[in-house]
Parts: C-alpha cells; structure tokens; sequence
C-alpha cells in the first residue's frame, strides 16, 4: 500500500520536474513589422525654376523715334546768345595775353582782359524769324537784316541770303550764310561782317 502511494507520488515529482527543467515550449507570438517611413526625394518635391518663374512677357514693338526738327524751325521764331568759345575764345586769349604782358604773376590782367571779352561776346543777341534776323549788341539794332533764299529742310544745316541791312540794299552781292546746327539748341556760322570773309572766325549761338 505505501509502496503504490510511493511510486505514484514519484512519478508526479519526476513528471513535474521535466516540465521546469524543459520550460515553456509555446513559441511567443510573432511581432508584424512596423512599417518605415519612405524617404522623401526633395529633389522631386522641390519646385523648378520654370515652375516658380512667371513667364516673361512679350515684348510690343518700340515705338518710332520723333521726327527731327528742321533748321527752318529750329532757326525761326527764337532769340540766341553769342557764347565764348572756339575761334572768338581763341582771339580773346591771344589779345589777353598781349595785355598782360610778361609782369602778371597772379593772372590778374589777364584773367580781366579775359572777362570783358567773355562779357562782350555776350552782349551779341540775335532774334530770328524765317525771313530776318535782327542783332542786337547791348539791347539795340547794330543789323536788321531780310533774308531770301531760305532753306533749310534739313536737320543740320540752312542757307540763306542776306539781301538787305536796314534801308541799305544788298540784294546786287546778297552775302551768303551757311547756319551749322549742332544741336537743336547750338548753332554756328561764319561772321556775315568780318571785312575779310577769308578770315572770318566761326561763332558759336546759344539759344536763351
């Protein structure tokens, strides 16, 4: 009787110590991968130039440059004030230095010599119209001149005639004049006076 109970108490014991010595054998529960984020191409993502960029707008055409003025107008209808420079800048220097002289350490002479001729030139002040002009020298009439032969459709150059000087009659050796325009504001001739026209200095009006 105590040996049954004995054997089967053994075999609890033995059965019960193969189980701790072996230990669990369920499998743990398979863990489902975590999905990765999937890498972002910034290349890909970022905006091109020509997406970001507004197109450029077409341009129209220019429009056309104004016409040029002819001397004819230029000429006409204005006052113009003789200017101190080139050949009459150049004559002035040469009598300024004369006056001078050697003893004039300071310009002084020179410099006065030089201003009342800067002075003078300025009292010369021509009013033009398309068929006279008149010069004036400090405010008063020194020429009143009619014109003929007019032209000057060109942008740069006009020609005319003097034909008469006040009451004196030209019109038997009309004194020709070429008018050069520099600018619409600039123009040059000949002195029409000079009492040699081979040697007549260029001078130079501004318009007031």
């Amino acid at each position: 009787m105590n040996k049954r109970r004995f054997s089967y108490g053994l075999l609890v014991t033995l059965a019960a110590a193969v189980m701790v010595g072996c230990g669990d054998s369920t499998p743990p529960p398979d863990t489902a991968p975590q999905p990765t984020a999937a890498p972002v191409d910034t290349a890909a993502a970022a905006p091109t130039v020509a997406e970001t960029a507004a197109p450029a707008p077409t341009p129209g055409p220019e429009p056309p440059p104004p016409p040029l003025k002819s001397s004819k107008d230029k000429w006409g209808g204005a006052k113009w004030v003789e200017d101190f420079s080139g050949d009459v800048q150049a004559a002035a220097d040469v009598v300024a230095k004369k006056k001078a002289g050697k003893k004039d350490p300071d310009n002084k002479k020179y410099n006065a010599a030089m201003d009342t001729a800067k002075a003078a030139a300025a009292d010369n002040v021509l009013e033009t119209t398309s068929t006279s002009f008149n010069w004036n020298v400090k405010g008063k009439a020194a020429h009143t001149l009619t014109l003929s032969d007019v032209k000057g459709d060109d942008p740069s150059t006009l020609t005319f005639n003097i034909t008469k000087d006040g009451k004196k009659d030209l019109s038997k050796k009309p004194i020709a004049v070429t008018v050069t325009f520099k600018d619409d504001s600039t123009f040059e001739m000949k002195d029409p006076f000079a009492k040699d026209p081979s040697k007549a200095m260029t001078l130079v009006f501004k318009k007031q």
